[in-house]
């Protein structure tokens, strides 16, 4: 499969750009935007509102899947990975604070017998790979970790197989890979080695992929015109992946649906689709200024991890500490804790300890 100009993006300039994209405003905003959708999901209840379509919010973990995707592209298309100054970078990018939010949410079961029961599991990323109470134990927004983990210790190899047999290849493959393990669903199977093969990178590496090539899109030489169909297309995907799941897959008047596995397992991937035309559509790699994107915006995307982790704490504090406040107070509460726990964790733990990890990394750049 040859690859079109679109798919290949420049390099870097220096080695200090090492996630040029993620310095792009737009990166920045969506990755706070995904993180207010996943909220949304799990402070909807809170409102008394009916689960259904609310449950599309969910999407925004297919979006970080995807922004994840296009932090990384370049080294999909040429550009020089270094595997142990990587790992070190990625390790202080993602595990300190989540060891920060699984000990809260451990402390938060207590004084429970089984508070520590599954700590062990969690603290090695083991969490979804036996069942569903397991790897919601402690947080359910927990289960996408270890898939973006994986591409992480995957991207060495993925990097070396794109720039031998070209990008269009490697996102083929992922592509079949994910339509197999849906066409080989059946009817009740439980947890089973394939359900558990897709939330984890055989399933979603795809996700991934369809990132980086929002990143060649949005890098390529493109008319404003190009860029805004690829906006409007994008969000036609979305919108009828949205009522695909409204109309199949949301629960209607409390009872579950049982759509066909096409649409059910689907979902995800359709979504990743809209999102990465989305991307590609607003991202500039090379910029730096926040353009339209407000500080807020970048700020929100600089609090998304945080957010993202924290944000089921809130309404369990607020059920032991406020009982009373409920509905549109209670979201407003919750909300407001989650932005301030978020700010906190960033300012306290996550910004000094991503600069530790990059210092770290340039020792053992060679």
């Amino acid at each position: 499969m040859p690859q079109s100009a679109a798919m290949q993006a420049p390099p870097a300039s220096s080695p200090a750009d090492a996630a040029a994209p993620d310095g792009d405003p737009a990166i920045e905003a969506l990755r706070g935007w995904a993180a207010l959708m996943v909220l949304v999901t799990h402070y909807a209840p809170l409102l008394a509102a009916p689960s259904g379509a609310w449950g599309f919010a969910s999407t925004g973990v297919d979006l970080f899947f995807v922004l994840s995707g296009a932090v990384f592209a370049p080294y999909l298309f040429g550009r020089p990975l270094q595997l142990l100054p990587h790992l070190i970078r990625r390790f202080f990018r993602l595990y300190p604070l989540y060891l920060c939010a699984l000990l809260l949410y451990a402390a938060l079961r207590l004084p429970a017998a089984n508070a520590w029961e599954h700590f062990g599991t969690h603290l090695v990323m083991g969490h979804t790979l036996q069942s569903l109470e397991l790897a919601h134990f402690y947080n359910a927004a927990f289960w996408s970790l270890p898939p973006e983990l994986e591409y992480y210790l995957l991207l060495p190899l993925l990097a070396w197989c794109a720039t031998r047999i070209g990008f269009g290849w490697l996102l083929a493959a992922a592509t079949a890979m994910h339509l197999l393990l849906v066409a080989a669903a059946s009817p009740g199977e439980g947890v089973s080695a394939r359900a558990v093969a897709t939330i984890h990178a055989p399933g979603l590496l795809v996700e991934f992929m369809l990132g980086s090539l929002a990143y060649a899109l949005a890098a390529s030489p493109q008319p404003r015109l190009a860029a805004l169909r690829r906006l409007l297309v994008g969000l036609l995907v979305l919108a009828a992946t949205g009522w695909l799941f409204a109309s199949q897959v949301a629960p209607v008047n409390g009872q579950a649906q049982t759509p066909p596995a096409w649409i059910g397992g689907n979902i995800g991937m359709a979504a990743a689709l809209g999102y990465a035309l989305v991307v590609s559509a607003l991202a500039r790699p090379q910029r730096r200024s926040a353009g339209w994107f407000t500080p807020g915006f970048v700020l929100m995307g600089q609090l998304s991890y945080g957010v993202y982790l924290f944000h089921n704490a809130a309404p369990q504090l607020l059920a032991r500490w406020l009982p009373s406040v409920t509905g549109a107070a209670a979201v407003l509460v919750c909300t407001c804790a989650t932005l301030l726990a978020a700010w906190a964790a960033h300012r306290a733990v996550e910004r000094p300890l991503r600069r530790f990890g990059r210092a770290l990394g340039e020792r053992f750049r060679r």
